[in-house]
C-alpha cells in the first residue's frame, strides 16, 4: 500500500491553498509523506493511503472542482480515509446554526465518500484581489476583510486526521 497522503484542495483566491499547505506541513511534522495539490492536477490516487480534500465555502456551497473530483474518483476515495475540510467567512461566528450551514456545504460529497473527519475553519477575505462581482457581494453583506483563519486549530486539526488515517 501507498504510504504518501494526497492533501488535494480547490481555491478561489488563495486561503483555501494556504490552509491546505498548513494541513501538509503538519502532517509531514508528524511523520507523513505529504503531496499538496490542487484537485484539477491529480490524475492518479494510486500512490496514496489517505485524502484530505478541501474547498472554500462559496454562496452556502463548496466549489464544482473538488465535487468533481470526488465524484470521479470515488471508487478509488471509498478504499482509503478520507476527510474534508471547508473555510469560509461566515463560520468566524462560531455558532451552531453557522456550524451546521457549514457542515451542509459538504453533503454532497459526503454522500459520495464518507469523510473520518470534517474540519471547519474561518478564512481570510482582501478586497484587492477580489473580482467585481464578488466584490459587489461583499459590499452588499457588508461582510468584514481581514485574516480570520486559526492557525492553531488548523494544526489541531490535521494531528487528529493523521491519528484517524493512522488507526484505519
Amino acid at each position: 500500500m501507498a504510504e504518501r497522503i494526497l492533501v488535494a484542495y480547490a481555491t478561489r483566491y488563495g486561503s483555501t491553498a494556504e490552509v491546505a499547505e498548513a494541513i501538509g506541513d503538519e502532517l509531514q511534522k508528524v511523520g507523513a509523506e505529504v503531496d499538496v495539490r490542487p484537485v484539477d492536477e491529480i490524475q492518479d490516487l494510486s500512490p496514496y493511503r489517505a485524502a484530505v480534500i478541501g474547498s472554500p465555502i462559496y454562496m452556502g456551497k463548496w466549489l464544482p472542482e473538488p465535487q468533481v473530483f470526488i465524484e470521479k474518483n470515488q471508487q478509488s476515495l471509498r478504499t482509503i480515509p478520507v476527510a474534508y475540510f471547508s473555510v469560509g467567512l461566515t463560520v468566524t461566528d462560531r455558532s451552531p446554526e453557522i456550524l451546521r450551514n457549514a457542515e451542509a456545504s459538504m453533503d454532497a460529497v459526503r454522500l459520495l465518500v464518507n469523510p473520518v473527519e470534517v474540519g471547519i475553519f474561518p478564512g481570510k477575505l482582501e478586497n484587492s484581489g477580489l473580482s467585481f462581482t464578488d466584490r459587489t457581494i461583499i459590499k452588499m453583506i457588508r461582510a468584514k476583510t481581514g485574516d480570520f483563519r486559526d492557525w492553531g486549530a488548523v494544526r489541531a486539526w490535521a494531528q487528529a486526521v493523521y491519528r484517524k488515517i493512522a488507526a484505519a
